[in-house]
């Protein structure tokens, strides 16, 4: 692969999105609701008890793309042989199962997604790796699953999709998750989506085309939970890793800036802070996708790393099989980045944040 020899280093893909129809999962499930999962939704057989936005993603038509090709880790070899990645750290796809309506239906689609997960994904030998995906607005049942599967040599991570829940997560409700994510060494994973969640920040965006909707959704949701976290001083109180997925970098100098001016103006309203709110950015990690891009002006990316102190920080995530899914090459041929720094996106950030 041009602009970067990858052939000394372990490269890490640390988000590969699976797909898990509803239906793969009805073997999980206690009797009497499997009868009726596989006797209805007659109307909608594909989604079943998971509702859907009606965004077109395609485009209309312009944007070429299968949403659902990764049923099963095989399903990834072709293009993980292409994009030269050594190991593969999978993310839950199916989403929506957090909107599922009935809530005792929800909590079983819970307990069966993660069985499935670790069942399916979770294989070391093969290196793969997975993450549970876990439901907030289920604190107490979010750490259960913890506790039961989190001890898998396989599992890696807990993946949270932040536009779900009703409370920021530096909540004390969220605690529960949090002490368990930290007693099985687990890092915890944020994700947006474009559905049409009812918390913040969807019901108020009100946009007209995807385009609009998925260039906010993403990074208002990390601002939101970022400032949330580090106020109520949660990294000072649980030893976790916390890593932000499919908002880019660039929102974090905006964040930084704004948060340490009210945290000097008010340190009271954060006393369990040991310093500036964007220190505590700086230790968070990020996913790469979507890398900044700078056709005109590469090297800007170079003053985004530097002025946030994020040399250390970024992972390589291709989001595959998504519509706007980056490829390595974008890290790995981007005239912004230095050797060094593609070297760390694509090896040592990631072995660092998975403990490896």
């Amino acid at each position: 692969m041009a602009g970067y020899d990858v052939d000394d280093v372990t490269v890490y893909d640390m988000e590969v999105h699976s797909l898990t129809r509803y239906n793969h999962l009805f073997e999980y499930l206690d009797e009497d609701l499997r009868e009726r999962e596989e006797s209805g939704y007659m109307a909608h057989p594909e989604m079943g008890p998971m509702p859907w936005d009606g965004w077109d993603r395609s485009a209309g038509g312009r944007i070429k793309w299968s949403p659902h090709p990764i049923t099963h880790p095989d399903d990834y070899d072709e293009k993980r042989e292409e994009f030269g990645i050594d190991v593969t750290v999978f993310s839950p796809g199916q989403f929506k199962l957090t909107q599922i309506p009935n809530v005792p239906k929800r909590i079983q689609y819970l307990w069966a997604i993660n069985e499935h997960i670790t069942r399916l994904y979770a294989d070391p030998q093969e290196d793969n790796y997975a993450k549970l995906l876990i439901i907030p607005e289920h604190p107490e049942e979010s750490a259960k699953v913890i506790e039961e599967y989190g001890g898998d040599p396989g599992i890696v991570g807990l993946f949270i999709v932040d536009v779900g829940p009703k409370h920021p997560l530096g909540h004390k409700r969220f605690e529960p998750i949090y002490e368990a994510a930290e007693k099985h060494d687990l890092a915890i994973y944020l994700h947006s989506g474009s559905g049409l969640y009812p918390a913040f920040p969807m019901p108020g965006l009100n946009m007209e085309t995807f385009m609009g909707y998925h260039t906010l959704a993403h990074p208002m949701a990390k601002m939101w939970h970022a400032t949330s976290i580090i106020s109520r001083g949660i990294p000072e109180r649980y030893d976790v890793d916390w890593c932000f997925l499919e908002a880019g970098i660039s929102w974090i100098q905006f964040l930084r800036t704004r948060m340490d001016r009210e945290y000097l103006e008010r340190p009271s309203d954060a006393p369990e802070l040991t310093k500036l709110p964007s220190e505590y950015l700086s230790d968070f990690y990020y996913g790469v996708q979507p890398l900044e891009e700078q056709p005109r002006k590469p090297d800007d990316l170079q003053y985004i790393i530097d002025m946030n102190g994020l040399e250390d920080q970024l992972i390589l995530t291709t989001d595959y099989p998504h519509m706007d899914f980056d490829a390595p090459s974008s890290v790995l041929e981007h005239d912004g980045l230095t050797d060094v720094q593609k070297r760390k996106i694509i090896h040592d950030n990631p072995e660092s944040l998975l403990g490896f």
